[in-house]
C-alpha cells in the first residue's frame, strides 16, 4: 500500500492556531487549535501530541491526542488508547480502544439513507 500525504493540511508540532478553520480537504492536528473546524468532506487526525479545543464538524476524526469541546463527525469517530475526548459527541458510528478517556454525552445514530 502506498502512504501518501498530498492534499492533507497539517498543523505541526509546537505551532498554535487560535481562529476558525474550514476547508474540504483531511487534515492532522500535531499541534494545537483553538477555534471551529469545518472539514464537511475531510477527515482530521489529533496526533498524540494534538490538542483541539472547539467544536468540530468533520466527516471523519481519529483521535490519538486530545479534544475538548464539541464533536459532529457525519461518518464516525475514532478514538486511540492514547485519546482523551472531553465533549459531546454526535456521529453515526464510533470506535473505542481501550484505554482511551472519555467524558461527555454521545448520541451515535446512522442517518444515512433517511429522509430526514
Amino acid at each position: 500500500m502506498e502512504n501518501r500525504s498530498d492534499g492533507i493540511s497539517v498543523i505541526a508540532s509546537g505551532l498554535i492556531i487560535n481562529g476558525n478553520i474550514t476547508g474540504d480537504g483531511d487534515m492532522r492536528i500535531a499541534g494545537c487549535v483553538e477555534g471551529e473546524v469545518l472539514l464537511k468532506n475531510g477527515k482530521m487526525t489529533v496526533d498524540q501530541t494534538g490538542y483541539v479545543e472547539g467544536k468540530l464538524a468533520v466527516k471523519e476524526v481519529a483521535v490519538a491526542g486530545e479534544v475538548r469541546g464539541e464533536i459532529d463527525a457525519t461518518s464516525k469517530v475514532s478514538i486511540a488508547p492514547s485519546g482523551k475526548v472531553i465533549c459531546d459527541v454526535k456521529t453515526a458510528r464510533i470506535d473505542i480502544a481501550e484505554g482511551a478517556y472519555l467524558c461527555g454525552n454521545f448520541i451515535v445514530e446512522d442517518t444515512l439513507g433517511t429522509d430526514n
